[in-house]
């Protein structure tokens, strides 16, 4: 089917997106909301679990919440990690 988008590019337009709406969130002089995001990016740095140990979990967790803006950042997130075609269908 034409003009259908294919899963890279859904995952392409998401990042993009969320790359444009993160850039004016935190252009805002907002404490909060950039202690949020600092938080965010520490729990997904390596540490006792690797980081794409850490991106499979969060993958997960938004797939149970049904989050459907977190699953395409953590699918996101994963591929960058290195996550294969074997090890998403495990997940």
């Amino acid at each position: 089917m034409s003009g259908t988008p294919t899963e890279g590019n859904r995952v392409e337009e998401f990042t993009a997106f969320r790359k444009r709406m993160n850039e004016r969130i935190l252009g805002e002089d907002n404490q909060v909301v950039r202690r949020f995001f600092a938080l965010d990016t520490q729990t997904y740095r390596a540490g006792a679990l690797d980081v794409k140990t850490k991106e499979m979990l969060g993958l997960v967790a938004s797939m149970v919440l049904r989050c459907d803006d977190c699953i395409s950042y953590h699918v996101a997130q994963c591929k960058e990690a290195g996550v294969n075609r074997d090890e998403f269908f495990e997940v």
